[in-house]
């Protein structure tokens, strides 16, 4: 594990857009979820966050630790290890919502994972954070 962390302009671009993405997901979550509309664009902001943060880990693991990553799980379960995630849990927990998110569409589970992504968002700041003191 290295000590002396140098970022690269593309690291710092992936987190400039995370944190650009977290505060349009934040916009949406002040809104009421009174229509299904809200929700679903909710949830889309929701995926693209993710999305930029596991590769923003991804390429972190890279660049920081020389660990390469081959799937979001992979990344995720390295980063708990290099404790820049506090807890696994939440963070295995968010990735199956975004898979279930992407990949098939039902109004309740669309409801069940919107209610769950206030949590997910205070999650995904926090690893921003995380990132950003090690040196992003």
């Amino acid at each position: 594990m290295s000590t002396e962390r140098e970022t690269s302009g593309r690291l710092r671009l992936a987190l400039a857009e995370l944190i650009s993405a977290l505060d349009r997901l934040d916009e949406a979550l002040a809104l009421p979820p009174d229509t299904p509309l809200l929700v679903d664009g909710t949830m889309q902001r929701f995926e693209f966050c993710f999305e930029l943060a596991w590769k923003s880990v991804k390429l972190a693991l890279s660049e920081w630790e020389g660990l390469g990553s081959a799937s979001p799980r992979q990344a995720l379960e390295q980063a708990h290890a290099l404790r820049w995630l506090e807890h696994e849990e939440p963070w295995l927990q968010m990735l199956q919502d975004r898979n279930l998110s992407s990949h098939t569409y039902r109004e309740g589970l669309a409801r069940e994972i919107h209610a769950r992504i206030p949590g997910h968002a205070r999650q995904l700041r926090n690893l921003l954070s995380a990132l950003l003191q090690r040196g992003g």
